[in-house]
């Protein structure tokens, strides 16, 4: 008997997932759960934040939240034509890209995947447990069961030894999200002819970060969500992605987030800016590779003509914003254009295509950044979602950050967002939030952390007494 693994899979993923992690499993997944019909909406992270965490003057346009694949080419076309041209780093994550960037993290220069493992690993005791229960587990009783909740878990290589030591001192769900089925498919893979003994469950879930927590909340479990990867810093706003985690978190969960860390002052002995940039810039070219992939899977998606031979991958430090930001340059002067744009009045006149944008050599389209994180910007990061963290673990020469997360309930006001009466905790409890968390503010809820900022929100909203 093996270990218990549910996927939820899209039609167009069926028969891949089926090679990768046998029949029992997908066929189970098809009648217990049934085949989505259509891919997920697309998620989208764009520009770096400033080190203060404020906006930039200018980011791209959301994806679009249907899953029509009229309107997601529209989007992509029209981020293209805008006055500084982006793709969503999304579309870095086909299988071939998904693939890259396995072997990126095998690179010598990449050294964010090393050394979150080698931290995972020997912090380990104390991820595993939630604070509290080491009395318990020292007196030898049995732990409640725990969800571990990853987001953006791609291949899963790095919780893995995680997950299995969880399994071996209670009952033990690993719920991996992810936009990328086939990586999905070597995660679940990883968990195959466990033996009986072992609890654990895995229900891998295909689609958004958002889509996949909306499901998972709802296990009845005290949950650890997770965040791993430095992903976080993919965001235009950190904050607003944890907010959304928080959304699904009850009282008695907590977040595990990881970091890669900012480069420190020359001769102090920590991580310089030559090993930042060069874990987006390696030697063997895989990180351009992966980098330029992006274009040939806008060009399937989205009906243009990128020659990739046009384009190179450049990856550059920026200190303003304590970020690396990756772009595709024009190496020569290139015209782009689509099949999706063409009316069927241009097409019977004999133009198959239309432009989409030009570029002179030397200009950029934005793919992607990597925002770096201080323990001082983790807290504040976390503060602005509603969260406070709990503890923290720093790897060797302060090169990776873990945090633990948990919900700030001891300042928090609930304002309805809404003109009306607004009210603190103390003497004028609020209405209950709406679904899908009793624990938190959602929805038309915000949570406030000190009286100027109720002041500031009541009056936008013409609130009549603040409690």
């Amino acid at each position: 008997m093996t270990a218990r693994s549910v996927l939820v899979i899209h039609a167009g993923a069926r028969s891949a997932l089926l090679a990768r992690v046998g029949p029992r499993v997908g066929h189970y997944a098809s009648a217990r759960l049934g085949i989505l019909p259509t891919p997920p909406s697309r998620l989208h992270a764009t520009l770096a934040v400033a080190a203060q965490e404020a906006a930039f003057a200018y980011e791209p346009p959301p994806l679009s939240s249907s899953t029509g694949t009229r309107d997601e080419r529209e989007t992509i076309l029209d981020a293209l034509s805008g006055t500084r041209p982006s793709i969503s780093c999304v579309y870095l994550y086909d299988a071939q890209g998904s693939q890259l960037f396995e072997k990126i993290c095998d690179t010598e220069e990449y050294y964010l995947t090393r050394v979150e493992d080698s931290l995972l690993r020997s912090s380990a005791d104390a991820l595993l447990c939630f604070s509290g229960e080491d009395a318990q587990r020292g007196a030898g009783l049995k732990l409640p069961p725990m969800a571990w909740v990853e987001c953006s878990a791609g291949n899963g290589q790095k919780v893995a030894p995680l997950i299995l030591k969880s399994a071996e001192l209670r009952d033990t769900t690993y719920v991996p999200l992810d936009v990328s089925a086939s990586a999905l498919a070597v995660n679940a893979s990883r968990f195959a002819g466990l033996p009986s003994s072992n609890k654990l469950s895995v229900c891998p879930l295909v689609g958004t970060n958002e889509q996949g927590l909306s499901a998972a909340s709802k296990l009845d479990a005290r949950k650890t969500f997770m965040m791993l990867g430095s992903s976080l810093g993919n965001y235009t706003h950190p904050h607003t992605e944890l907010e959304m985690i928080a959304q699904h978190m009850g009282p008695t969960d907590r977040l595990l987030v990881g970091v890669d860390t900012p480069p420190t002052a020359e001769g102090s002995g920590g991580k310089t800016e030559a090993e930042v940039v060069a874990a987006y810039n390696d030697a063997q070219g895989v990180t351009s590779a992966f980098t330029l992939n992006a274009l040939a899977h806008v060009n399937r998606v989205a009906g243009t003509d990128f020659d990739l031979a046009d384009f190179r991958h450049v990856s550059e430090w920026c200190p303003e914003r304590s970020a690396i930001v990756a772009h595709v340059e024009a190496v020569r002067n290139v015209r782009v254009t689509s099949r999706a744009r063409v009316s069927a009045a241009a097409r019977s006149d004999g133009k198959p295509v239309r432009e989409v944008l030009r570029l002179r050599a030397g200009e950029r389209i934005f793919m992607e950044q990597s925002a770096k994180f201080s323990l001082v910007r983790m807290e504040l990061t976390a503060k602005l979602a509603g969260m406070r963290v709990r503890r923290h673990w720093m790897a060797q020469r302060n090169f990776y950050l873990i945090v633990e997360c948990e919900l700030e309930d001891d300042e928090c006001y609930l304002v309805p967002l809404q003109r009306g009466a607004c009210c603190s905790r103390a003497g004028h409890p609020p209405p209950p939030p709406p679904t899908p968390n009793p624990y938190y503010a959602a929805s038309r809820w915000s949570v406030i952390r000190s009286s100027a900022q109720q002041l500031s929100i009541a009056s936008e909203i013409g609130a009549c007494m603040i409690g």
